[in-house]
């Protein structure tokens, strides 16, 4: 038998002697024992608090997490809107392009010219696209003019109208929920003075 398996018995027989000489326990303390076999003499512990002390940690790490998450994810989305925004905006200038020679000769029937026709049928392909994509038109004439959707491109006045009015579209806008990401080309019709 090893030293500590003696000390070790030696300490259960002296707190079997101890108990049974105390009637019912009474005055008896046990001392705590830890793995080595001596007696830990530690202050006593409050259960309760240490429990809230770690519940309330537990609570403020996951709350942390979430904000975390949600910044991640706020992150992303806002890389991602940027990522198009500026691939669109690239894009806009050769869309203008082929839509304005498309309107170019928009009294020539379908089928008379095939270069034509590819034209008009990839404008179509392209506008498809984007609306897919959450990317909409902005070319309504007759609405009341709106400087975040439109640019003013000629201003007329007339006694028709009550307010600033869009009379015509030179160049389509387009916006994506909403962000704008190319106001209209258009022609205002404001109130006469």
């Amino acid at each position: 038998m090893t030293r500590d398996h003696e000390k070790r018995k030696i300490e259960i027989n002296d707190r079997r002697e101890r108990e049974e000489a105390a009637p019912d326990g009474e005055g008896v303390t046990t001392p705590a024992v830890d793995d080595a076999g001596s007696a830990a003499s530690e202050a006593p512990v409050d259960w309760q608090a240490k429990a809230a002390e770690y519940l309330d940690l537990a609570q403020r790490k996951e709350a942390e997490l979430r904000n975390y998450r949600k910044r991640n994810q706020q992150d992303l989305q806002d890389a991602r809107r940027f990522a198009v925004e500026g691939l669109l905006a690239d894009l806009f200038p050769a869309l203008d392009g082929l839509a304005q020679a498309a309107h170019t000769y928009r009294d020539k029937p379908d089928g008379e010219d095939p270069l034509l026709d590819g034209v008009r049928r990839t404008v179509r392909s392209l506008e498809k696209a984007l609306l897919r994509h959450g990317v909409e038109k902005i070319n309504e004439a007759g609405v009341p003019y709106d400087s975040h959707l439109h640019h003013a491109l000629n201003v007329e006045e007339s006694a028709d109208v009550t307010c600033e009015t869009v009379a015509e579209v030179y160049v389509e806008g387009f916006r994506m929920g909403n962000v704008v990401l190319k106001p209209a080309m258009v022609r205002v019709v404001k109130p006469a003075a």
